[in-house]
């Protein structure tokens, strides 16, 4: 079926649907067809409860009278160039089709910080969890929200950043509350990438993810009995940025000597006993020894 042709008849697996859409909530339910290509499909909001209760996630079923236009905007399942259009004429139904799997298209933890994977496109990523923090409680638009942060690690010690919200951080809430070292893999499907404070991170996409934690799937058991090696080398390896380091030095200013201005008037030449070091590390000698009262 061709872009602008005649609507016409498919028969796929629902893999997820949420309201999602780059400038606001427009239901977008996702399908793959028998042979693992899939193809993104949206709908009004007005059908949604009847294409969810046909439909439901990880059943097969069979669309009739669809048509298919380019694909565009942010938060796209899959970067094919057309998607389908549900329209109110749509016939739906169960099929009786028996396939178990799941149609993963894993993304490769380089492609995503070297950019190759763009943010417009919703990813599957799966990873072992290290380094998992607190479940927290965060205001977000004046509503408590909670907030997990973790780092996924694949099995070459590659890394990548992680924050879930809401229902996906408490999936994790156990986990963090009963010991943070346990094995836990994590398998994140229609998952986000996001740039935050310079650094890109895997985000859950509003209720568009799935997460699955320790989950037995045959077309990820290979990885995953790599993940769960104990002789696994988790060691991050740090990330050259190019930025200096933001590591803040404390210092104790009781233990600073007390000048007054005075003193420092009357000296011909300032002194390292003159300041404290964290003023000399600030400004410098020639600085201090030109100017010795602008800094008080």
């Amino acid at each position: 079926m061709l872009p602008g042709s005649t609507p016409g008849r498919g028969e796929l697996p629902i893999l997820s649907s949420n309201a999602v859409l780059g400038v606001g909530p427009c239901p977008q339910p996702r399908f793959k067809p028998s042979r693992g290509n899939k193809i993104h499909a949206t709908s009004k909001r007005s059908l949604m409860q009847r294409i969810q209760r046909v439909l439901p996630i990880d059943s097969w079923g069979v669309i009739e009278h669809v048509t298919v236009t380019p694909a565009g905007g942010q938060y796209r399942t899959t970067n094919y160039k057309y998607k389908m259009v549900i329209a109110e004429d749509a016939v739906l139904s169960r099929s009786d089709l028996v396939d178990d799997r799941v149609f993963i298209s894993l993304a490769n933890y380089e492609e995503i910080e070297n950019g190759t994977k763009k943010q417009a496109f919703l990813i599957d990523v799966i990873g072992r969890i290290h380094d998992l923090g607190d479940v927290q409680t965060v205001q977000v638009s004046g509503e408590d929200r909670k907030r997990v942060l973790f780092r996924l690690v694949d099995a070459e010690g590659n890394n990548l950043a992680c924050c879930l919200w809401g229902t996906y951080a408490e999936q994790l809430e156990p986990f963090s509350l009963n010991g943070k070292d346990q094995t836990i893999i994590c398998l994140i499907r229609f998952a986000k990438i996001k740039e935050f404070r310079g650094e890109l991170q895997i985000t859950n996409a509003f209720d568009a993810t799935r997460l699955f934690l320790n989950a037995m799937i045959p077309e990820v058991s290979n990885i995953t009995q790599r993940l769960s090696n104990d002789d696994l080398s988790v060691a991050l390896v740090p990330k050259p940025s190019g930025k200096k380091d933001g590591k803040r030095m404390l210092y104790n200013w009781n233990d600073a000597e007390i000048k007054t201005i005075a003193e420092v008037a009357e000296a011909n030449q300032v002194h390292l006993t003159i300041f404290p070091n964290v003023i000399v590390l600030l400004y410098g000698y020639e600085h201090l020894n030109k100017n010795p009262l602008m800094i008080l």
